[in-house]
């Protein structure tokens, strides 16, 4: 190894033990989180739904009808997710498709208990509203409601984008992780798998 290539190395190194003051073992959790980046861990997958870990974002996908299953499987893995992350910064992503209507209110409950659950080990949560004008002001509506039924003082966000909503979380994400294209690039890859689903 060349010495310029060793002094980046440490540059780099120094610079993320910085970043990381509040966590225990930063260099061994630094580590872990590098040899993870840019995977996305797939924990689960029909043809209306996808929930998804990449680097230190928790992705759900809705592309058909919000169900209290999938409910119950967000909240359950962001739990973990966030108690596994060794004080890292973590943060939510909840896609809605143009396509998946408006959520029971028994599921609509569920969700907000998942929000108001996860908000203190969450750096941001944030959900996109996909589709028309109309339909993100419907979904903005709902994201209020979610907002209106929690205890958190963490606000639940509602972006109008999956640009928007790549732009806030980009500067929480691992150094190598690609920013707000690397996000993007992660969920193009859970909407494919989720087409697929089922696919011979």
């Amino acid at each position: 190894m060349s010495r310029g290539v060793s002094v980046r190395a440490g540059e780099r190194a120094a610079a993320a033990t910085r970043s990381e003051t509040s966590c225990p073992k930063l260099r061994e959790l630094w580590q872990d989180c590098r040899s993870q980046v840019s995977e996305l861990s797939v924990h689960r997958i029909d043809p209306g739904y996808g929930l998804a870990i990449w680097d230190r974002v928790l992705i759900q996908l809705w592309r058909g009808p919000a169900t209290l299953a999938g409910a119950q499987s967000w909240f359950a893995l962001g739990k973990k997710f966030a108690s596994e992350s060794g004080g890292l910064l973590c943060s939510n992503l909840s896609i809605v498709e143009s396509n998946s209507p408006p959520p029971a209110d028994k599921v609509r409950q569920a969700l907000s208990a998942a929000f108001d659950g996860m908000a203190t080990c969450m750096r941001h949560q944030i959900v996109v509203a996909e589709g028309s004008v109309a339909r993100s002001a419907l979904v903005r509506g709902v994201g209020l409601s979610l907002s209106n039924l929690s205890t958190s003082s963490l606000a639940l966000k509602v972006a109008v984008s999956l640009d928007e909503a790549a732009l806030t979380l980009a500067p929480d994400l691992s150094p190598d992780a690609g920013g707000a294209e690397g996000l993007k690039a992660a969920v193009a890859d859970l909407r494919a798998r989720i087409s697929s689903y089922g696919v011979p």
